[in-house]
C-alpha cells in the first residue's frame, strides 16, 4: 500500500509506540493522521503539530475504546473529516503487574479491564472501521507483544500475555473474515524502551533494562521507533501478506 492520499487512525496514539507510529506515517506520506487518546489529550495536540510540520493533516479525536458509542462517533468523525479510511492501527492496551505466580492477585476485575482494552476494543475499533477500510482495500495492524507468544515469568501479568495471545488469534480470524478488501496483521514487540516503562520501574529502570538487554541476541531492547517502523513495513510493504504476526524481539525467542 503506498500511503499517498491514505488517511490512518492509530489509537493511543499520542504516547510510546503509537507516538512513533504516528511520526512515522506521517514521515512515510500519509495525508491524514488521526490521533486516538483517552487521557493524554495535551501529548496528543503537541504531536499534531509535529504532524503538521511534516506535511500530514493531523486529527485528534477522543475516546475510550471500552465504549462502543464512542469508538463509532471516533470513526465516524474521522470519515467525515477525511472523507475516507484506509489503515487502522490497534496501538492502545493497558496492564496490571501481578507477578505470575500470584494467582489470587489476579482478581476478575483486572481480568475485565486487560481483555475489555486489549482484546474487545480492538475488535470494537475493527467492526467501526471496516465499512470504511473496505472502500479502499484498506488495512488493520494490532499491536500485539510477545508475553502472548512466550510465557516469560517477566511479564506484567498472566492476564496481559493472555490479552495479547488473544489479539494474535483474532488477528488471524480477521483476516478471513474481512479477505480480500482487508488485510488485517499483528506486530509483537519485546521489551521497549519508552516512557511507561520508565514510569513503572523508577529510580531501578536503568538496571532493569541492563539486565533485560542481556538476553537478547542483539544485545538491547527495542526502541518504539523500531516497532513503528515494523508497523509501516507491514502496511507499504506487504500488499500479499494478511493474518501474520511479525515478532520484534532481537531474537529473545531463538533461545
Amino acid at each position: 500500500m503506498k500511503l499517498a492520499q491514505r488517511v490512518a487512525l492509530v489509537t493511543g496514539g499520542a504516547t510510546g509506540i503509537g507516538r512513533e507510529t504516528v511520526l512515522a506515517l506521517a514521515q512515510s506520506g500519509a495525508a491524514g493522521i488521526v490521533i486516538n487518546y483517552r487521557s493524554a489529550k495535551d501529548q496528543a495536540e503537541e504531536l499534531a503539530e509535529e504532524v503538521r510540520q511534516v506535511g500530514t493533516e493531523p486529527l485528534c479525536l477522543y475516546a475510550d475504546i471500552t465504549n462502543d458509542k464512542q469508538v463509532r462517533d471516533m470513526v465516524g468523525q474521522a470519515g467525515d473529516h477525511f472523507g475516507r479510511l484506509d489503515v487502522l492501527v490497534n496501538n492502545a492496551g493497558i496492564t496490571h503487574w501481578v507477578p505470575f505466580s500470584d494467582l489470587e492477585s489476579l482478581t476478575d476485575e483486572i481480568w475485565d479491564q486487560i481483555l475489555d482494552v486489549n482484546v474487545k476494543g480492538a475488535f470494537r475499533c475493527v467492526r467501526a472501521a471496516a465499512p470504511f477500510l473496505s472502500k479502499n482495500r484498506g488495512m488493520v495492524v494490532n499491536v500485539s507483544s510477545v508475553s502472548g507468544i512466550l510465557a516469560a515469568s517477566t511479564s506484567s501479568s498472566l492476564a496481559y500475555g493472555t490479552s495479547k495471545a488473544a489479539l494474535i488469534y483474532m488477528t488471524r480470524g480477521l483476516a478471513v473474515a474481512l479477505a480480500p478488501e482487508i488485510r488485517v496483521n499483528a506486530v509483537a514487540p519485546a521489551f521497549t524502551d519508552t516512557q511507561w516503562m520508565k514510569d513503572h520501574f523508577g529510580s531501578e529502570y536503568e538496571q532493569v533494562l541492563s539486565k533485560a538487554s542481556k538476553a537478547y541476541p542483539l544485545g538491547r531492547v527495542a526502541k518504539p521507533e523500531e516497532v513503528a517502523e515494523a508497523i509501516v513495513g507491514l502496511i507499504t510493504g506487504g500488499d500479499f501478506v494478511t493474518g501474520q504476526t511479525l515478532v520484534i524481539d532481537g531474537g529473545l525467542g531463538l533461545s
